[in-house]
Formats: structure tokens, sequence, C-alpha cells
């Protein structure tokens, strides 16, 4: 055998690797599966959250175009009124609920059970205290005390246009806020936050 007779060497012929599986999947692929698992639930729960005030805007959106369509004013703030009770009993809660402004140096906070008995003044204030600003109980927002209650024909078509317009910002300006515990976790929580601190 001449070693300089290539043909006559005992070689492989070349070979490919193996095709490449697909599966199990690098960590790569598995840390960005995780990551996009997490951001739609998070995406879920959000939009799980804000339910109840796209349903309430579904419902102001159809008032304001009966409105515009020539519906009759008090029928349809009675719906505006009653929509916005609804929301708010639904998504208040005790810890939720923000401080109203102070009436003679004293700050109410309604919790959710008390949400539905507030009624005049007290309604219109914890409505402004939902977004910071004060246009139901010194701006458009006055009529919707007495609107729900009217005689029919007695209230401006601009007027519950106006003030339509005003519930719909004013449910827009409503974000969702995170649940507080009851308030006996909360009790437990801040006993065992204390003792942990003492015993460091």
């Amino acid at each position: 055998m001449n070693p300089n007779d290539a043909a006559q060497l005992a070689l492989r012929d070349i070979h490919l690797p193996g095709l490449v599986a697909w599966w199990p999947p690098a960590p790569g692929w598995w840390l960005v599966a995780a990551l996009a698992l997490a951001a739609l639930v998070a995406f879920a729960l959000y939009y799980r959250s804000g339910r109840h005030r796209r349903a309430a805007l579904r419902v102001v959106g159809k008032v304001r175009a009966a409105l515009e369509q020539g519906a009759e004013p008090v029928e349809c703030l009675q719906r505006v009124s009653t929509t916005l009770r609804r929301f708010a009993m639904t998504t208040a809660d005790q810890q939720s609920v923000a401080s109203l402004r102070p009436v003679g140096g004293v700050a109410e906070r309604p919790d959710s059970d008390e949400v539905a008995g507030l009624i005049g003044q007290r309604w219109l204030r914890y409505l402004d205290s939902r977004w910071q600003r004060d246009e139901f109980t010194g701006g458009a927002g006055r009529l919707l005390l007495a609107a729900p209650y009217a005689r029919p024909d007695s209230i401006d078509r601009q007027h519950a246009l106006d003030l339509t317009a005003l519930c719909g910002d004013w449910l827009k300006a409503q974000r969702p806020r995170r649940r507080a515990a009851p308030k006996g976790e909360r009790a437990a929580t801040r006993r065992f936050g204390r003792a942990a601190a003492g015993g460091a």
C-alpha cells in the first residue's frame, strides 16, 4: 500500500452532524416563554380589574347617544346616576376609598358599606375625592342630586349632556386600585412587623 495514494487510505467519508431536535428547547426559550406568560397574566389581571369601569362607560355612552337623539333628559340622568352609584359601590373597599376633603376639620372616610348610603353633599364630595377635582360639589355635577327626581321635561338637554360628559370623564379617571387585606389581616401584619422589628 502506497502511503502517498489517498485512494488507498482507510478514511471515512465526510459526515454531517445530526439535525437539532426542537425539544427540549434551549434555556433562553424557557426564559422567553416564562416572561411572555407573566406578561399575559399581568395583562389579563389588569384587563379584568377594569371591567366595571368599561361597563359603566358603555352605559354612559349609550345614555349620551340617546340624549343626542332626543331622549327625555330626566330618564337619561336617572340611568347615569344609577350607573355611578353601582360603580362606586362595586369598586369601593375600606382601604382604597380615598379620603374625602375635610369638612369642619374632620375628614370623612366611608367604607364600602357606607358608599351606598351617601346622599347629598357627602355623595358629591365622595365623587370629587376620587379624582381630586371639585366639579361635582362646585360645578355641573351638582345637578346629579336633583336630576334623578325631577319632573319630566324640567331639565335642559344641554345641562344633561354636560352632566353626562362630566360623569364619563369621572369614570375614565378611575383606575383599578389594589385590594386591601381585611382589617384582621392588616392588624396581624402590623403586629408581626412590630414584633420582627423589636426582635431585630
